[in-house]
């Protein structure tokens, strides 16, 4: 009997310890839970430091064995230390998390993110493709992995359209109206850069300014200019022609930009003045171009082509690239057509010149990316040569077909 009893009692002795571990272990789970939770609502106020604080006081808390805590806990760090710009500290976070649960994709997306901050392209792709490998449906990953790829060629562009990719949804009665004309418009805009440096400049933003920063921002992008076509207003922004204007609303567009995001506006110095008056820009803001002017965004060169026509201060952007140059035509021209020579300063001679004679001289191969979503998102030189409106004709043909 006495064997039993000593038994029972080492027995119940051993309950007892495991029961007291698991009440530590649940009320140390407990505090971590609430400093995590604390922490997560620091990050959603912007208050990042105060985040780490708390993270790493949920870490000192809570057992070694606990691991998907302890990798969640460093992969919030690392989060938290990449939006204060400390990059060390966030990669040595994302690096703990990875110790911590190397089968998580987190943790290896983490380290992708600071490398992607440090501009270590080469890097980055390698975490990016590791933790796609553990996360194969992950359209985040897959989005930033090809951000990357993209930094690592060097050329960043995008093709933006109304209802497609901005102008999706309006704040107020006054957005929903203008959100709506842009779709009936149909304006493309263009955000074109180096994607080592991430710094893009957008062309013809209208519309939608708001939409338009967020997509830069998305892709990690710095928006330092603003290029202008031509001064109409469904590339500028600003006041809309009569009978319009007397709505009284302003189009978002290159004023935004010049005093929010205090960036210059590249425009060709005819239409500069009309475009200065009518979006109230600053005129330190305005950049005049003449024609052939070059810019430089990083690493990646825009050339400008007067192509006066549509208006006296019309201008195309050729962008050369290894494989196909690339040609911003405004509403000069477009698939099958070109910009209208029906409306005020418009001038078919000198559309005549800077179709025939500028354009048409560019290498068959140019890529051609018009103003308007008129039949597609892009031509070649090419093409509109053998069918459009850069088909070999005399000017006296020219202007006879366009007497107005």
């Amino acid at each position: 009997m006495s064997t039993c009893r000593r038994t029972t009692n080492i027995a119940l002795t051993q309950q007892c310890q495991f029961l007291a571990e698991i009440a530590v272990q649940a009320q140390a789970h407990a505090g971590m839970d609430a400093l995590k939770a604390a922490g997560n609502e620091a990050v959603r106020q912007g208050n990042y430091s105060s985040a780490i604080d708390l993270y790493a006081q949920a870490l000192s808390s809570i057992d070694e064995n606990m691991v998907d805590d302890i990798a969640a806990l460093h992969s919030n760090c690392s989060f938290a230390h990449l939006k204060l710009g400390q990059l060390s500290e966030a990669l040595d976070e994302a690096n703990k998390c990875v110790s911590a649960k190397p089968e998580w994709s987190k943790g290896y997306f983490r380290s992708a993110e600071v490398y992607f901050a440090m501009r270590d392209y080469a890097a980055a792709e390698k975490s990016y493709e590791k933790s796609l490998s553990l996360s194969l449906d992950d359209q985040t990953i897959k989005k930033r992995l090809s951000l990357t790829r993209e930094a690592l060629d060097g050329f960043y562009f995008r093709q933006l359209l109304p209802g497609r990719d901005f102008c999706l949804t309006p704040s107020d009665i006054i957005e929903r109206q203008i959100f709506s004309s842009a779709k009936q418009m149909q304006n493309f805009v263009y955000l074109v850069g180096d994607a080592k440096t991430r710094e893009a400049v957008v062309v013809d933003a209208a519309w939608d300014v708001k939409g338009i920063r967020a997509i830069a921002a998305q892709d990690s992008m710095k928006l330092v200019g603003s290029v202008v076509t031509h001064y109409h207003f469904d590339h500028t922004g600003g006041t809309p022609p009569p009978p319009f204007d007397a709505l009284g609303i302003k189009v978002p567009g290159v004023r935004e930009l010049a005093v929010e995001d205090n960036v210059p506006v590249y425009i060709n110095k005819f239409d500069a003045e009309t475009v200065q008056i009518s979006n109230d820009v600053p005129s330190s803001a305005i950049a005049k171009l003449e024609d052939s002017a070059i810019i430089s965004v990083g690493s990646i060169k825009l050339h400008f082509i007067h192509t006066p026509g549509h208006t006296p201060g019309s201008q195309c952007i050729l962008i050369p690239r290894p494989s196909q140059d690339l040609l911003l035509s405004g509403d000069t021209l477009f698939i099958g057509s070109c910009g209208r020579l029906d409306l005020p300063d418009c001038d078919a001679k000198a559309m005549f010149t800077s179709l025939q004679k500028k354009l048409a001289s560019l290498p068959d191969s140019t890529r051609v990316y018009p103003g308007h979503d008129y039949g597609g998102p892009y031509t070649t030189i090419a093409d509109e040569r053998r069918k459009g409106f850069l088909r070999p004709i005399s000017e006296r043909d020219w202007l006879q077909q366009h007497r107005m």
